[in-house]
Order: structure tokens, then C-alpha cells, then sequence
């Protein structure tokens, strides 16, 4: 049993996905087979954490309605604590929509996720006992500027990790990266926060040592099949990955940041393969994701 202590802030919501039975024809109404489970990074990770029997904390946001409650429920069935949740009356709890071909592939995906935007400053400083308390503070960057500087503020001495989550929010953590001990991207949102295009190793390497030394503890870079690249102030390492039997790529991410999670007090080479070995793991069964 791992004795940590982890609080999760950020976002959780229900992931519909239908998966066409045959050849998507547009226009028309495709049988498909529909799933509706939980997800969202922050509860994700709270998830696969839980399931390592980690004591773990989830604060975000969801609406006053049937899908916040079957989301919440989701949790409490994990042991993950959800005391800290904020219900929103006025708003609906987010959901990711995704429609995909018979043979696996996304077609077209949709988003509705406000909700964690919406969070007030003084919703999470009151919380502030459960933070500090924490072994560590991970953070997605659902969360805006404000509510991620909240955090940071709040969370004292005690170590924090981002997961950047996408593209389009990466640069949300740009003003405080030194306040950052743990920073998780990909490829892409590496090439956004760097302005580097990384398509060669050295230029993972420069966007990698380029981040450290804006003030970021260790930065992980995921490079789907080609593993990772891990670095600190002193080196910069490349992580390989193993050929496995794919089963889903979705929350692969998401396990290299809990990975990455349980080997806080690890050294960079063991943090990045923890990292790659779980990811490697989730996608061959896609377990700690949804709720059956």
C-alpha cells in the first residue's frame, strides 16, 4: 500500500462515446454502441490514484443535476474523497461527446466545459487545510489563471504537478511555471508553450531545457510511441516504450501523470519510466478510466 496523501483539483465530467457499428454515412443515423462513463483529467488521475490505494482528494465543480450526481457517486464508489466538491445550481455539468468509426477512430468530438471555469477564488482557499495537508497538490489546467495562482498560494511548501491537458489552455501556467515542481505535456502542447516545433530529439531536448529554466522542478514530455523525454536543472533523459497490444489510447495521459504522481520522491529516470510504464499499462486494458 502506497502511504500518500493527494489532492486533485480540477475537472470532472462524463464522457458519452458512441462507436458506429459500421461505416459512418453522414446525414443518416448510424447504429452505433453508446457508453456513458466518468471521466475528465483531474478525475481520472483521482481514479487511478485511488486505485493504487493512494488517500486522495478531488476538488472541481459540476452542476446541480442527474449527471453531476452519477459523476459523484462514480467517485464515492472509489474512495475518493469528494467533500470539497462545488455544485453549481445555475450551471450543467460538463460533458465530453465523441463519435467514432467502426474500426476505433474519432470522427468528431465535442466539448461542454464551463462548469470547472466558473470555480471562485474563495471556493478553494477555504479549502486550504486540505491542500497543505496533502503530500502533493496536482492540478489540470481546466482551471483558469486565477484559480491555478489560488492554488499555488494556498498550497505553502508542498510539491505541485500540472498536467497541461490541451493545446489550447497550456499557456494558462505560463506566468507561474516557477511555482511548478511537475509540469506534464505532450508533444503539442510542449510546441505551444515552447514556440519549438519538436520534430527532432535535439529539439525535444531544447524545448525540454527551455522549460526548466523558466523554473519548472521536472518537466515530462510524452511522445506517444517514441516514449518520453524527462529533464531537470542538471540533465535531460529520453524514456522508451515498450510495443504493446493497444487496446484504447484514451486516459493514456492521464496514467503518465499518476505515474509520474507516485514516484514524487524517485529520481528522474525512474519518475519518467513509472510515467511511461503505467501509460503503456492503461492502454493495453484500459482499466481506472470509466466506471462499467
Amino acid at each position: 500500500m502506497i502511504t500518500m496523501r493527494i489532492t486533485v483539483i480540477g475537472a470532472a465530467n462524463i464522457d458519452i462515446t458512441a462507436k458506429s457499428k459500421s461505416k459512418i454515412v453522414p446525414g443518416r443515423s448510424n447504429p452505433a454502441d453508446v457508453k456513458l462513463t466518468a471521466g475528465g483529467t483531474a478525475r481520472n488521475i483521482a481514479s487511478m490514484l485511488a486505485r493504487q490505494r493512494v488517500e486522495v482528494t478531488l476538488i472541481t465543480a459540476i452542476g446541480n443535476d442527474p449527471l453531476g450526481t452519477l459523476l459523484r457517486d462514480s467517485c464515492n464508489d472509489l474512495g475518493i474523497n469528494t467533500d470539497a466538491w462545488i455544485i453549481k445550481d445555475n450551471m450543467s455539468t460538463g460533458v465530453y461527446l465523441s463519435t467514432h468509426e467502426n474500426n476505433g477512430d474519432m470522427s468528431a468530438a465535442f466539448i461542454a466545459m464551463t462548469v470547472p471555469e466558473s470555480i471562485r477564488t474563495g471556493e478553494i482557499t477555504k479549502h486550504k487545510a486540505l491542500i497543505k495537508d496533502a503530500d502533493l497538490l496536482i492540478l489540470d489546467l481546466n482551471l483558469t489563471e486565477k484559480i491555478l495562482a489560488a492554488a499555488l498560494e494556498a498550497r505553502g511548501d508542498r510539491l505541485v504537478m500540472v498536467d497541461a491537458v490541451s493545446v489550447e489552455k497550456v499557456k494558462r501556467i505560463e506566468n507561474l511555471l516557477p511555482q511548478v515542481d511537475f509540469l506534464k505535456l505532450n508533444r503539442l502542447q510542449a510546441e505551444r508553450l515552447t514556440g519549438i516545433t519538436l520534430d527532432t530529439k535535439e529539439r525535444v531536448k531544447q524545448a525540454s531545457n527551455s522549460i526548466v529554466g523558466r523554473g519548472v522542478g521536472r518537466v515530462f514530455i510524452t511522445l506517444g510511441i517514441a516514449g518520453a523525454c524527462a529533464a531537470d536543472k542538471k540533465k535531460s533523459i529520453f524514456v522508451p516504450t515498450q510495443p504493446v497490444p493497444v487496446k484504447d489510447t484514451r486516459g493514456a495521459g492521464n496514467a503518465f501523470s499518476t505515474g509520474v504522481a507516485l514516484y514524487i520522491g524517485s529520481d528522474l529516470r525512474t519518475q519518467a519510466e513509472q510515467g511511461v510504464a503505467l501509460a503503456a499499462e492503461h492502454m493495453k486494458r484500459l482499466e481506472g478510466l470509466t466506471r462499467k
